[in-house]
């Protein structure tokens, strides 16, 4: 397996795109998330690509062709896969890790290939050795978020959902 050390700057027109759900799902590599820090504005990300060495290497294009990282200029449109998915409910949680061995696990790679859902980081103060917070919000169909969420609780991780619950009012 290959490995490539990447960072990520977007801007306030990318930050709320899901940047790593994208990489998991078009290129079968896992991003290990090492450092996040996103607010509403700006969003930097250290990451480790890690899978078959061709998927690295075209997830890190991918990423220079959104402009994300250095290497171009001009960055060039991209396809969004996440508009033809069924996205009807959405929740934002937030999730916390106390500890690096909690903090090193993939746990938003498997969330985005195990489940029907979407994910986006809305902000983040995250360090993959002392741990850290993410702020995420979770789409998809109700059952699928619904199934992402209760393996989320399963993780060990800290899970603090914004919102009491998640529905799509279809028993009222």
């Amino acid at each position: 397996m290959a490995v490539q050390t990447v960072e990520i700057h977007a801007r306030q027109n990318q930050v709320r795109l899901p940047i790593l759900w994208r990489l998991s799902r078009l290129f079968n590599v896992i991003p290990h998330l090492r450092r996040a820090r996103v607010t509403e504005d700006f969003g930097y990300m250290l990451l480790d690509l890690e899978g078959a060495t061709p998927e690295v290497g075209q997830a890190a294009q991918y990423l220079r062709a959104m402009g994300l990282m250095g290497g171009q200029s001009e960055p060039v449109p991209v396809a969004a896969p996440e508009d033809e998915m069924d996205r009807a409910s959405s929740i934002a949680l937030r999730l916390t890790a106390v500890g690096a061995q909690q903090a090193r696990a993939p746990v938003l790679h498997r969330v985005g290939k195990d489940f029907n859902v979407v994910y986006v980081i809305d902000r983040a103060a995250f360090d993959d050795e002392e741990g850290g917070w993410l702020e995420i919000t979770l789409s998809g169909p109700l059952i699928d978020v619904q199934r992402a969420i209760a393996y989320l609780h399963t993780t060990g991780l800290q899970v603090f959902p914004f919102q009491r619950s998640v529905t799509d009012f279809k028993n009222l």
